[in-house]
């Protein structure tokens, strides 16, 4: 029976390699992620108020902690309907959502949109970990509270990816929030961090996720490992998750299914999906592929010429790539229209 235990030995002896490689991959992330700016591609075109016609953008700055936090109050001429609160998603900032935020504001909305902490505008030495999303947000919800441009009017959020992740989180925070879009968004950042690096090795998976969750632990303390499925249990006001079934930066499988069966029948939480989408659900399918294949392309070539990945990124047809699904667009619309409340607020 000699080899019952040599084969218990192997098996331990593994399982504890696996779990070491998790863990340090957990910590390495930590670092390579967490622990650097994001001031977007310097390549790439970030649509302003100034590619739209009669799209204005009032500069605003206010504290998140110890950050200041830069961003803009779009509006266009004439009465709003209420102020959105966007939130965007990981890997540069909220000018990379223009063409959203220019229709939100088509609709009658006012919308502030900032920069999170080490991204773009803002300060911050480094982005710190995706929990300081919702610090950030709810720090924009102080500001749009006191501001006498803002102040009166009633108060939505709107985000996607680690913006929507930022949402799910702080909605149930923010009293005076009175309805949420969260678009494609994860359930935990520790969590969707392993899914990417180690998809189906769950042993890999749930180790360097339990290395996250301790260093984010020890960095914000008690406010750290949101999970979005737990923050809206509770929940006793409106919220619309939007979800791709394609998509393959927050999975689908690990995330929008189980937030679907978590909620079906939730009285508060409804969620949508679609199964030709991707991550970016409210763009066309066509410019979502077209985006992937354009950006990928120009990736390809820039490991061997920066110079020629230089131009292709100047020849990108940006409107292309960005146009929007007007049916999820108005779909969101009608979502946020239909839970304003009757007076300002």
């Amino acid at each position: 029976m000699d080899w019952i235990w040599i084969l218990i030995a192997c098996i331990g002896g593994v399982s504890a390699v696996c779990l070491g490689i998790g863990a340090l991959t957990g910590v390495y992330a930590v670092h390579k992620i967490y622990g650097r700016r994001y001031n977007g591609n310097p390549h790439i075109k970030y649509f302003s108020a100034n590619d739209f016609e009669g799209l204005s953008a009032e500069p605003v700055d206010f504290p998140s902690g110890d950050v200041t936090l830069r961003g803009y109050i779009y509006a266009r001429q004439g009465q709003s309907k209420g102020v959105i609160i966007f939130s965007h998603g990981f890997g540069a900032g909220h000018t990379a959502y223009t063409t959203e935020i220019d229709r939100l504001t088509r609709a009658g909305y006012k919308v502030l949109a900032f920069d999170n902490t080490g991204c773009m505008r803002s300060g911050g030495e480094k982005l710190g970990g995706f929990d300081r999303g919702v610090a950030d947000l709810l720090a924009a919800v102080a500001f749009a509270r006191a501001d006498d441009r803002l102040r009166g009017y009633a108060k939505m959020f709107v985000g996607h990816s680690w913006g929507a992740f930022s949402v799910m989180n702080a909605y149930p925070l923010a009293e005076d929030v009175v309805c949420a879009v969260a678009m494609c968004g994860f359930i935990c950042g520790a969590d969707v961090l392993a899914q990417n690096v180690f998809g189906k090795l769950a042993p890999l998976r749930f180790a360097m996720a339990c290395a996250i969750r301790a260093c984010m632990r020890a960095r914000f303390k008690g406010n750290a490992n949101y999970r979005s499925d737990r923050s809206l249990q509770t929940i006793a006001k409106p919220i619309l998750l939007l979800y791709g079934e394609k998509d393959g930066t927050v999975r689908y499988r690990w995330n929008g299914k189980k937030m679907a069966a978590a909620f079906a029948g939730h009285p508060y939480v409804r969620t949508k999906t679609y199964a030709g989408k991707g991550h970016n659900v409210y763009l066309t399918d066509e410019a979502e592929v077209r985006m992937h294949a354009v950006f990928g392309a120009i990736g390809k070539i820039a490991k061997k010429d920066k110079e020629r990945a230089a131009a292709m990124y100047r020849e990108v047809d940006y409107a292309a790539i960005t146009r929007e699904d007007e049916t999820v667009m108005e779909e969101i619309v009608a979502f946020l229209d239909g839970n304003l409340p009757c007076e300002r607020a």
